[in-house]
């Protein structure tokens, strides 16, 4: 791949991850915890390589960690169309210190509609699956799904 170029970026779930990567990212937290410890003393903790551990340092982090900078990312609620829904949810977004950036609700069709959200989450201290799991506990909706953060 050209240098010049963008790179792509992807969200994974760490249960499909290779080991080393996972590791790459357990020693991460250990060594952000424990300055003191160095690289050489946290790689043989977990079993990894130095190398495998350099490899994937700067290319791997948790999605959390890159919100504690940004804190901005979007929703999209799958929702009954109901009187009031769109109030409901709003209502619950205030409750748990978020701010809504933009909103678009779209037309309904056969009694459903979405509900897409960018929100601004620097004033909570909830992470993203916890604001996903409120949201999912409001009647009539049946799914969210994050579809993009800011980086």
């Amino acid at each position: 791949m050209d240098k010049k170029e963008n790179k792509r970026f992807y969200l994974i779930r760490e249960d499909v991850l290779p080991e080393s990567v996972v590791k790459t990212l357990q020693i991460k937290e250990v060594l952000k915890n424990n300055p003191s410890l160095s690289i050489f003393e946290a790689v043989k903790q977990f079993d990894l390589s130095r190398s495998a551990f350099y490899k994937y340092r700067d290319t791997i982090f948790p999605i959390d960690e890159k919100l504690e900078e940004t804190r901005e990312f979007t929703l999209i609620l799958y929702v009954n169309d109901i009187i009031g829904m769109l109030a409901e949810v709003l209502n619950t977004l205030s409750k748990l210190n978020l701010s809504v950036l933009t909103i678009h609700q779209s037309i309904p069709m056969d009694g459903r509609a979405t509900i897409t959200l960018s929100l601004d989450g620097k004033d909570t201290d909830l992470e993203i699956d916890e604001v996903m799991e409120s949201l999912k506990m409001i009647e009539h909706i049946s799914n969210v799904e994050l579809i993009s953060m800011t980086i």
